[in-house]
């Protein structure tokens, strides 16, 4: 979460991609440290105990959404 605080304080698109686990954790930590219109990028919880065949499903079905957010796609 912070890592992608300090490259937005860049200047570069940035997107915190957190598990459901962390999601509130997420909004709050973005609002302490300035960035309140951070991206975060919710991923399905849980993820450490799933088959490659699953991360496989998640990563496509997630990653248009990622690239939407850094604004690599229209939409």
């Amino acid at each position: 979460m912070l890592s992608s605080v300090r490259i937005e304080e860049k200047g570069l698109p940035a997107v915190a991609v957190v598990t459901g686990s962390f999601e509130d954790l997420a909004y709050r930590m973005r609002e302490h440290n300035g960035h309140p219109d951070l991206n975060v990028l919710v991923l399905p919880y849980p993820l450490e105990d799933k088959s490659e065949d699953h991360l496989r499903q998640v990563a496509r079905q997630y990653y248009p959404q990622l690239l939407r957010m850094l604004g690599a796609t229209d939409g």
